[in-house]
């Protein structure tokens, strides 16, 4: 059991870490050419582009930072500001093409700027996952198996106080996903998953 969440544990951090490369490299390249294109346009010399760009990687790196500690992440195009919809707001024909011909601007806004965050993000789930790997000590494996098999026998909520001493184990089966895990009103509260086998 515990291995195998390890194993899970380190190949999508490795993904995420390869998917978050990819999304600063794609990042780095926009600001890049971007930068040169409309400094090429204004008559500047190209040559502080890289710098625009690497500027812009710590913008987008220090927005992905402060999304993450806010326990945050990716956002649909309905959450996110550039989502828009004034043709039910005011429901004229008028409205209707304002509104698509904002959205031709803030659609790909809103692919961009997933993009973009997209590297802070996944490089900081990867190394959270590469870390919340669970040291496989002496006895922990069947401790773990015969808490869940207990569970199972329950079959309903509880708490912590039915498992006194075992509060570890509870919090490692939900790490795990094992368990269904409520934290209502700080009150802790889980049972055994029921399409989980033992």
């Amino acid at each position: 059991m515990i291995a195998e969440f390890n194993r899970r544990q380190v190949v999508w951090g490795v993904l995420g870490i390869a998917g978050a490369l990819v999304c600063y490299v794609l990042a780095w390249l926009f600001f890049r050419y971007g930068a040169a294109m409309a400094l090429h346009a204004f008559g500047f010399s190209t040559g502080s582009a890289p710098w625009l760009a690497f500027a812009a990687l710590g913008g987008i790196s220090f927005s992905g930072w402060r999304t993450w500690k806010k326990d945050e992440g990716f956002q649909s195009y309905s959450e996110s500001v550039f989502y828009h919809d004034l043709g039910s707001a005011a429901d004229t024909a008028g409205a209707h093409i304002v509104d698509h011909y904002a959205g031709q601007v803030t659609g790909p806004a809103y692919v961009l700027s997933q993009l973009f965050l997209g590297g802070p993000l996944l490089l900081l789930k990867s190394i959270h996952r590469l870390r919340s790997r669970i040291p496989d000590d002496a006895g922990l494996e069947p401790k773990l198996a015969h808490l869940l098999a207990v569970l199972h026998a329950a079959g309903k909520w509880q708490g912590l106080a039915d498992y006194p001493g075992q509060e570890r184990e509870v919090f490692l089966l939900n790490r795990m996903k094992k368990i269904d895990f409520s934290q209502h009103k700080g009150k802790v509260r889980f049972k055994a998953r029921t399409s989980d086998g033992i």
